[in-house]
């Protein structure tokens, strides 16, 4: 295997990239500082240090990711000079700060004095290095003083490229993450063509007054989607800048996914049971069971964060789901899987006429269920380390961006679409909810109808009561029907239901005020 590093003449403009700027003060003799997958020839580290000559000489040491190299010493338990031992010299892999020469030529370091700032016997140090390797490679910045003392004291400022001046989509990026803002700017235009389509979708569902709840978290889920990669996209554009980007936004347009996938689990869940398709409420256990399992999954959610967050190693190159926390949410996924298998098959066999529709719902919601936690576990372990990031936000923007549109194109208010879910209109939910006193059944399941008409039907008698209008033929006929269910309660009195569709029928053939004008003339 090739690998070769090169020195560079102290001449290079100090330029934007990755940058790592700080103050090591360690009683220590050897300390981790920053990492960076470079770019086989186009790959280059410059660096600006300062420190007091008494602390001489320290040095940088450069690892590469073989397992000979950084893993053999990072929290291996070496002394500091056998973790300098694995380096080549010769490869230019350590680098002594100091000023005597030869060894200044290849470290860009210089005494100087600055009593303005009472900094005599000063070192300052400014060179580059550039990388050639086999293929792309993560290597580990350490710095060291073995045969000091004090331990270590420097104030430093690294600079890591990836590519010329003026190349914006790989200068300042490390190679795992090349084609994460390609794949966030992708995300973000199709999230907004979904988001015009969602949008016609809801007009049309509130004209036919089917916009249910359901519904609604889909909308709700699509929106912190697109918020999300908007929120990092912004972030990664500033860091191709200046290579600093915006820490927090980033955070947040992740938390943003984070509360999308968590809605959209929810809505699986509860359409599973048949919420807003086949019962207008769920039974009090199913609402506690799903109440806790929710909870349960947001905080670990949290817990996630907090630890990738607080006791991540900067030295390892980790996915996010690589904790106890991680593996607790994959878990947490498998469990959410079987609820919803286990909930679809309960309501299909009680409502066997919406096969058309939870057949392939049931099958775009396991594939959905399923490709996350397969996804998590093969970047945990096969993906190599090097490309695992940029891999990584694909698969799961697509993962997502695929769930949302195979939900869209099931819930499509079509006349062509045999498989839409809804028949109960929202307004009569309330209606439906009011019921005898002595029912038991607080589910309000709805009556076995398949589909709401998507036009008002046809009449095959003709209109003899225009004053009256075509409103009437608007409204499914379980509007009238359902108050068969309503009794009002009086003191030891209870009247009789009345059958307000026979009724309703028989008023509008008996009212001669409903007569058309020609009619009252003949």
């Amino acid at each position: 295997m090739q690998l070769v590093l090169l020195v560079m003449c102290p001449m290079f403009h100090f330029g934007y990239s990755k940058y790592v700027e700080g103050h090591i003060v360690t009683a220590e003799n050897w300390a981790f500082v920053a990492r960076f997958c470079f770019l086989s020839e186009e790959g280059q580290f410059e660096y600006y240090i300062e420190y007091e000559s008494e602390y001489a000489v320290q040095n940088i040491l450069l690892y590469y990711d073989s397992k000979t190299q950084w893993p053999a010493v990072y929290k291996s338990g070496k002394t500091c000079l056998q973790k300098e031992a694995v380096l080549n010299i010769t490869l230019h892999q350590i680098v002594n700060l100091t000023a005597s020469s030869p060894y200044n030529l290849a470290s860009g370091c210089v005494y100087y004095n600055n009593r303005t700032h009472d900094r005599r016997g000063w070192l300052r140090c400014h060179n580059a290095r550039r990388f050639r390797s086999a293929r792309e490679r993560w290597w580990f910045l350490a710095v060291s003083n073995c045969n000091g003392t004090k331990g270590l004291n420097m104030r430093y400022k690294f600079l890591m490229t990836n590519g010329p001046p003026g190349d914006y989509w790989h200068e300042h990026f490390s190679a795992d993450e090349f084609y994460i803002l390609p794949n966030l700017m992708a995300s973000s235009i199709a999230y907004l063509l979904l988001i015009l389509a969602v949008v016609m979708c809801t007009v049309e569902l509130k004209s036919r007054q089917l916009f249910h709840t359901t519904y609604k978290l889909f909308v709700a889920s699509v929106l912190l989607q697109e918020l999300g990669n908007v929120f990092q996209s912004i972030a990664y554009i500033k860091y191709a800048f200046n290579g600093v980007g915006f820490p927090r936004t980033k955070t947040l347009g992740r938390l943003c996914e984070s509360a999308s996938e968590t809605v959209y689990l929810l809505l699986l869940l509860l359409l599973a049971k048949g919420f807003t398709v086949t019962r207008g409420r769920l039974r009090l256990a199913s609402s506690v069971k799903l109440t806790i399992f929710m909870c349960l999954y947001i905080v670990t959610y949290m817990v996630l964060f907090i630890y990738e967050r607080l006791f991540f190693d900067p030295g390892e190159v980790l996915y996010m789901y690589e904790s106890p926390a991680g593996y607790g949410l994959i878990f947490l996924r498998v469990i959410a899987w079987w609820m919803f298998v286990y909930s679809t098959i309960f309501t299909l066999k009680h409502y066997p006429e919406k096969a058309r529709f939870y057949y392939p719902f049931n099958i775009v919601g396991t594939l959905w269920f399923m490709a996350g936690p397969a996804f998590i576990l093969a970047a945990n372990n096969l993906i190599d380390k090097w490309v695992r990031e940029s891999v990584v936000s694909g698969v799961q923007h697509s993962i997502a961006l695929i769930g949302h549109i195979l939900f869209l194109v099931l819930t499509v208010p079509s006349r062509a679409n045999k498989v839409f879910p809804y028949h109960v209109r929202t307004t009569q939910i309330g209606v439906m909810e009011v019921t005898d006193v002595t029912d038991t059944d607080t589910t309000f399941p709805f009556r076995h109808h398949q589909y709401a008409p998507s036009a008002p039907p046809v009449s095959s008698r003709p209109n003899v009561h225009p004053l009256v209008g075509e409103w009437v033929t608007d409204v499914p006929v379980e509007l009238f029907t359902v108050s068969r269910s309503v009794a009002m309660s009086t003191d030891n009195v209870l009247p009789k239901s009345v059958d307000t569709t026979q009724t309703f029928q028989q008023t509008m053939d008996s009212q001669d005020s409903f007569l058309a004008p020609s009619q009252i003339r003949k």
